[in-house]
């Protein structure tokens, strides 16, 4: 996987998981609860993937 290929990948999720965790936090009227959780699953996801990409 090329280097700019991951870090858009890494980008976009981090994006579309914290805004719907954004989404949530508002819906639920919770603190930022659920943008960490979202951001904190699309950075842990993405490194799994570039650790399996990689081999």
């Amino acid at each position: 996987m090329k280097p700019y290929a991951f870090s858009g990948m890494l980008c976009t999720s981090m994006l579309i998981f914290g805004l719907i965790g954004y989404n949530i936090d508002g819906w639920l009227h919770t603190t930022p609860l659920f943008v960490i959780v979202g951001l904190m699953y699309s950075i842990i996801g993405s490194i799994i993937l570039l650790i399996k990409k990689s081999r």
